[in-house]
């Protein structure tokens, strides 16, 4: 654990440019209004032996979120909670921009939680203005 003491935000920052991906998924649900349900969901993926780091994540920078892992060599920091996502992970890149192109998915990203945290989401119009984000 020592050598991770060390990491600060900007590291993690660049580390999520390189590695973190930004998911928004339009799942068919048939016990939603409109049919469908929108989820976002923030992930990190690394070999299982990074399994320490993953869990320096959610310890020392998000204070929220969970490890899966799907029995292969994989381990997967996420964050699906829209509370989460708000109070720890929008907070913490707003504090530590991304630099590279994958900025214009955390824009993407942030669009879709705006439109969710309005409930637009549950409407056919809202489900059409995610869909072309």
């Amino acid at each position: 654990m020592n050598t991770f003491s060390s990491l600060n935000p900007q590291w993690v920052a660049g580390f999520i440019d390189g590695e973190g991906c930004f998911h928004v998924s339009i799942i068919k649900n048939n016990t939603m209004k409109t049919g469908y349900e929108v989820r976002l969901e923030f992930s990190i993926t690394q070999h299982v032996r990074d399994a320490e780091l993953m869990s320096l994540f959610i310890i020392f920078f998000f204070n929220c979120g969970y490890l899966a892992s799907d029995g292969s060599l994989k381990v997967q920091f996420r964050i699906r909670s829209l509370k989460q996502i708000e109070d720890n992970l929008l907070p913490f890149l707003a504090n530590n921009p991304l630099l590279t192109k994958k900025s214009l998915d955390v824009a993407d990203f942030i669009k879709v939680f705006n439109l969710m945290k309005a409930k637009k989401h549950l409407t056919m119009d809202g489900i059409n203005i995610i869909q072309n984000i």
